[in-house]
């Protein structure tokens, strides 16, 4: 992804994208040294706002030395992927205001005025929210409800309420997802869990689907139907 075209402003989504990344996510710094242009990894503490951002200093044991590239008033440009939410990589070109040494190695920048976004996903997919009822294929037990946060006609993503998890799916389980605003009782997909993550409050599972293209279709055009 080319970086950065000069620009400024940030439009709503922009902000909502910024304001997804996460604590603990790695974030990858593209910074400047003596021997040009060098690319680390590290990990995104938190934000204050709109005031800045705070990035954990690169493991210099890992990365070499770096306190003569990472210090106040330089630029570097952070990429951060939004894996969770919409398969996208964010970047955004920001300006250190303070390296911290106490009680931790800390970077403090200011908060991006532009971003640039790019979909990972070969396919789009609509961000939703359905409800949907999970049940084991194998053995017809019904597992848990839970909410469709996107989808397309090959797979989709849900997020199961850690609180509320009835019976824990298991990656490359093959489910059944019955769609609860339906009001046709057939408006269901099989599919197998391919990924599973983790946040503070949720378990997000990916599932591609194995029911046939042409029915998935179908019932994303019911689905937006019932949900309107």
């Amino acid at each position: 992804m080319a970086i950065l075209h000069e620009k400024v402003g940030l439009t709503n989504a922009d902000v909502r994208k910024i304001k997804s990344m996460r604590p603990g996510r790695p974030v990858d710094l593209q910074i400047t040294t003596n021997n040009g242009i060098k690319r680390v990894r590290s990990e995104f503490v938190g934000m204050d706002g709109k005031r800045c951002l705070i990035i954990k200093f690169p493991d210099e044991n890992k990365w070499g030395r770096l306190k003569e590239s990472i210090f106040k008033d330089m630029n570097m440009i952070v990429r951060y992927i939004l894996e969770d939410d919409t398969g996208e990589i964010i970047a955004f070109k920001v300006k250190v205001l303070l390296v911290a040494t106490t009680p931790t190695d800390l970077i403090f920048t200011s908060f991006p005025v532009a971003i640039q976004s790019h979909d990972l996903r070969a396919e789009p997919r609509a961000q939703t929210s359905i409800a949907v009822k999970l049940e084991d294929v194998a053995t017809g037990e019904i597992l848990c409800k839970c909410v469709v946060v996107d989808i397309s006609k090959n797979g989709c993503r849900i997020s199961i309420d850690k609180k509320v998890l009835e019976n824990k799916p298991e990656l490359y389980q093959t489910i059944k997802m019955h769609f609860l605003a339906s009001t046709n009782n057939v408006n269901q997909l099989v599919g197998t869990i391919q990924s599973t993550k983790v946040d503070e409050v949720s378990r997000f599972y990916g599932i591609k689907f194995a029911t046939e293209e042409s029915e998935v279709k179908q019932l994303l055009k019911e689905i937006m139907v019932v949900a309107d």
